[in-house]
């Protein structure tokens, strides 16, 4: 069983290991994202731990940070071994974290019910106030212009929440997941709509 010393030593190496990290994918969105996890795992009957766990160490071999260990997982194996997790939990920790990433496994339903909890819980961390939050600040880090409306380029902030951000309160995977991404959908579609028109000059 994973235990608060083991969740909170994830912590610590969460922060540690994304200090500095500014595009949106820092140790708070991990906190938030375990925080969420684990709501959605007491509701659904989850395992919390393994939700807890696997959604702490998400991001520490995220593509996008850690290119050289995405497709291991050294840096979330390493510390599962140094903490003694083994055998199906660590299994089950590791499984959850390869079923997050959007651009891996899109629309696809994972395969079990605490990868489920993970995936919902980082995916509503992408939507509401704070996924708007987070698409400017990974827009600004990778340089990347608010819009092209003559849409030439799609490597615009703007372009991303067509191609991702909008699609993702109806993808969700649990009944906790869609609750919550009602409320935080409809305020990110209403923000895209209100950045369009403010952009021709119709409001």
């Amino acid at each position: 069983m994973i235990g608060e010393g083991t969740i909170a030593a994830a912590t610590a190496y969460v922060h540690g290991l994304l200090a500095g990290e500014a595009s949106g994918h820092g140790a708070d969105h991990a906190l938030r994202v375990c925080r969420t996890a684990a709501a959605i795992a007491r509701s659904e009957g989850a395992d919390v731990g393994i939700c807890g766990l696997a959604a702490l160490l998400h991001d520490v071999d995220d593509h996008k940070l850690f290119p050289e260990t995405c497709a291991s997982l050294d840096h979330a194996t390493s510390f599962l071994d140094a903490q003694g997790v083994d055998g199906d939990e660590r299994r089950r920790v590791c499984q959850a974290i390869r079923e997050v990433s959007f651009s891996t496994n899109g629309m696809e339903p994972p395969s079990s019910l605490e990868a489920a909890c993970v995936r919902d819980a980082d995916r509503l961390d992408a939507i509401g106030a704070i996924g708007v939050g987070r698409a400017f600040a990974f827009g600004g880090a990778h340089k990347r212009a608010l819009w092209d409306e003559g849409e030439e380029r799609r490597d615009t902030t703007i372009a991303h929440f067509e191609d991702k951000l909008l699609l993702l309160a109806e993808g969700m995977n649990t009944q906790s997941g869609r609750l919550l991404a009602a409320g935080r959908g409809a305020y990110l579609r209403g923000f895209y709509e209100e950045f369009i028109a403010e952009w021709r000059g119709e409001r």
